[in-house]
């Protein structure tokens, strides 16, 4: 069995912001992926996702999904398979493991000629364990699988983490504006 590895680094990272100085904040690593199995016989794949987390928190949720849709090409049926007893899809906070989907995962068949997705691994609003979290942080996604070959896989998967304020910026944020409209109502 041939082993192929792949890395990918997704620079782009989603930030929202709900009031200047304390701010809530996203950061998204996202895998829209096909991969073809050219080789004779069955491959196992690694493929590594990587996004900056924007800022840090202590406080943070982390919500996550993936889907897989595979294609037999070449006549004979289409196997996705686990390689090794490990999931499928792992989210990572600077390559520790936070959270695992589709885990225990053996085998997806496909008939010939055919196409078919999994049924999709999600989780949400989670929280992150303690510690995951870091101003300079590194989020990521490890899918590791086999494929049949002659075959084609699609991946569709996403990780994302959103750092909470502090109850104590939040309420900060609050007396600072009340501040200001008390003031502008005197003038």
């Amino acid at each position: 069995m041939v082993s192929v590895k792949f890395l990918s680094v997704n620079l782009v990272a989603m930030t929202a912001a709900i009031g200047i100085g304390t701010a809530a904040s996203a950061s998204v690593v996202t895998v829209s992926q096909t991969f073809f199995n050219s080789s004779n016989a069955t491959r196992s794949y690694s493929f590594y996702q990587y996004a900056p987390l924007a800022g840090g928190s202590a406080a943070s949720i982390m919500s996550g999904s993936v889907s897989a849709t595979v294609t037999d090409l070449n006549g004979n049926g289409a196997t996705l398979g686990a390689v090794n007893g490990l999931a499928m899809y792992t989210a990572t906070v600077n390559d520790i493991a936070v959270r695992t989907l589709c885990q225990p995962f053996s085998a997806f068949n496909v008939g010939q000629f055919l196409s078919q997705s999994t049924t999709p691994g999600v989780f949400a609003n989670e929280a992150m364990p303690g510690g995951a979290t870091a101003s300079d942080a590194l989020l990521g996604i490890a899918l590791r699988f086999t494929l049949s070959a002659g075959d084609t896989v699609s991946f569709a998967s996403t990780f994302t983490v959103t750092n909470v304020p502090a109850p104590g910026a939040l309420a900060l944020l609050a007396v600072s504006g009340a501040t200001g409209a008390g003031r502008r109502r005197r003038r």
